[in-house]
């Protein structure tokens, strides 16, 4: 240790330097950190808080950047529960990472297996009014997927070497084989032009110049296809199995025919004239397909009828928990608790293979009431429907997996019981909604446990968000405009109202009477097949049944793609990027290039070919 020598002192000395102690530092640090927090704390109570901010929230939140609560909950930081409430109020739980697996892969265990991630690690806020909250880095992306566009996969739909289902005949070809000449050909030929430059013919611009507007028979096809506004004749049929327009008229049908057009006599009805969409003609389809498949009516009547159950509950779900008051938000938590508890009954049963009773007795109220009724059709519904129940409550379980054509034709059974069952007793209509709701959410493979698993977790998800806009409210939280909620439940109301007027088309043909005669239902097919032959030209039939046409229905469906920057003078016409649709002449063909056409243009120092130029994560709001 150093020591201090005095004059003539050669020796040692008293006067040694001793250090600091250990904690002397500690003192002045902390008066310095009390008054730098009393100082902030006086900022926060002035209203002065962006000393507290770490940066600037985008423009659209800005209204609520004072009111940390909106998004942030104590010792937790930005909450999704708080994301949710805004960006997805009507509940769907569409934002979640498991929603996008699903929706990427379409396997329900996979995606209840995907871990959980918080909004706040793509979408990162305090970055400036002007920074763009969906732009999320690429590397978000290339944790899970491959890590560059040049290992991006080829598309699924060709991988699989699936096919197209417009429900409608077509072929693009420009060859002129004997017996058809295609649209390519036939156009060109008509208008004097080359065959590549005819595709603007029917694909033209929408009115924001982005993509092309639907393909309209009366703007696209009728010209070539309509002569005089007529498709063709249908020569005359038996009345019982077409009707005339009077008897149509009679059961409240409302459409308007032209008189001059038919010709009726002798038991038989004929039609000079057949427009496109022909009301007569597709009344006596349905009315046809009621008598020679009831089954199949059945099964499509179900299927739109838990399809409708299925938006109805999503429009009512649709109402944003932040627009109820204490009460209703009370009753909402209380009813999902109660749902809650009727899912653990349902797990802890198949858990212990115990089942909960059949209802059977049911079923045979159904058939007295029938019986009572008098109507021999509902009755033989009924004693088939007492039929099956009785079977299936005696047949063993399995738990083999069906395939997916059998699944799908057990489904089918399933929806066309219940329709059978609500018919015959509308007390039972509410239950039959639910079971039609569950039969939808079932997928090939997949055991009934996990399907309910699956349904206790959204409900528990649904109670946590009730929950937590009670404590909002009791906080004193002002709830969001319901505003940002409009489009979606604008989206729900065109899709029910779409289902409605199938349903009502499709109820609207009259019951049989009775089962049919091998030889009545060889006439009636026959009276089919000469009601669809000025439509089976572009229309696909199976029996009475008419294919629906989607021929605007995107194929990649977990991407997105606008035309408008793609059609470019320097690429030339269509056919750089539909190269086979010269040689297509049918219209499942898949008329476009593999990801090896992308990658001609998105390239490095090119086109952009980050994720999100192509690629949503989230689904869209009306599945």
């Amino acid at each position: 240790m150093a020591r201090k020598v005095t004059w003539g002192t050669p020796g040692r000395t008293a006067h040694y330097l001793w250090p600091r102690g250990k904690w002397a530092f500690m003192l002045p640090a902390g008066i310095l950190g009390g008054g730098l927090l009393a100082l902030l704390l006086l900022l926060q109570a002035a209203g002065m808080r962006r000393p507290l901010a770490p940066g600037d929230v985008i423009s659209r939140h800005a209204p609520i950047e004072a009111r940390c609560e909106e998004c942030h909950t104590a010792r937790r930081g930005a909450s999704d529960l708080r994301c949710q409430r805004c960006h997805d109020p009507s509940g769907a739980g569409r934002l979640t990472n498991g929603v996008h697996v699903l929706f990427g892969s379409g396997d329900a265990r996979k995606a209840a297996a995907a871990p959980s991630l918080a909004c706040a690690r793509c979408h990162v806020e305090h970055r400036g009014r002007e920074a763009r909250l969906v732009a999320v880095e690429q590397i978000q992306c290339t944790q899970c997927h491959f890590r560059s566009f040049s290992a991006h996969p080829e598309f699924a739909v060709l991988r699989a070497k699936s096919a197209e289902a417009p429900g409608l005949k077509f072929g693009h070809d420009s060859a002129e084989p004997a017996r058809f000449a295609g649209h390519l050909a036939d156009v060109a030929k008509k208008k004097g032009m080359r065959s590549e430059r005819t595709c603007g013919e029917c694909h033209q611009r929408s009115a924001d110049q982005r993509d092309f507007t639907p393909v309209s028979f009366d703007l696209h096809c009728a010209s070539c296809h309509a002569k005089d506004g007529s498709l063709g004749t249908v020569d005359p049929v038996p009345q019982e199995d077409a009707l005339p327009p009077d008897q149509i008229a009679a059961l409240g049908v409302r459409a308007a025919f032209r008189p001059d057009e038919f010709q009726v006599g002798r038991g038989k009805v004929g039609r000079s004239a057949v427009r496109h969409k022909d009301e007569w003609v597709l009344f006596n389809l349905r009315k046809l397909r009621r008598e020679i498949d009831p089954a199949g009516w059945a099964a499509e009547r179900g299927a739109l009828l838990a399809r409708l159950s299925q938006l109805q509950r999503r429009l009512v779900q649709a109402t944003p928990l932040a627009s109820l008051d204490q009460a209703a938000l009370r009753a909402r938590q209380q009813s999902i608790e109660m749902e809650l508890r009727g899912l653990d009954a349902r797990i802890a049963a198949q858990a212990t293979g115990i089942s909960p009773p059949s209802g059977l007795s049911r079923v045979d109220e159904v058939q007295a009431a029938t019986a009572a009724a008098g109507d021999a059709g509902a009755l033989a519904e009924a004693q088939q429907l007492k039929a099956s129940a009785y079977g299936l409550a005696e047949r063993p379980g399995s738990e083999v997996a069906l395939p997916a054509d059998e699944f799908e034709a057990r489904r089918r059974e399933l929806l066309a019981a219940l329709d059978a069952i609500e018919t015959a007793d509308p007390i039972l209509a509410p239950r039959a909604q639910d079971l039609r709701r569950r039969a939808l959410a079932l997928a090939p493979g997949e055991p009934g446990g996990d399907v309910l698993q699956r349904v206790r977790t959204q409900r528990q998800a649904e109670r946590q968000r009730v929950m937590d806009e009670q404590s909002l409210r009791a906080g004193g939280i002002a709830p969001p405009g319901e505003a940002l909620l409009e489009p979606e439940r604008d989206a729900i109301q065109r899709a029910i109202e779409d289902v409605q007027a199938r349903l009502v088309a499709l109820s609207g043909a009259p019951a049989p009477q009775a089962s049919l005669t091998p030889a009545e239902l060889q006439r009636k097919k026959e009276t089919a097949e000469v009601l669809t032959v000025p439509c089976m030209k572009c229309h696909l039939f199976t029996g009475a049944a008419m294919a629906r046409p989607a021929a605007a229905r995107p194929v990649l469906v977990r991407a997105r793609f606008e035309h408008q920057p793609h059609l470019l003078p320097v690429q030339g016409d269509c056919y750089h990027c539909h190269v086979a649709v010269r040689k297509s002449n049918v219209s499942a063909d898949l008329n476009f290039g593999g990801i090896q056409s992308c990658r001609e243009c998105h390239k490095p120092r090119s086109v952009s070919q980050d994720c999100l130029t192509c690629h949503r994560y989230h689904p869209p709001a009306v599945p």
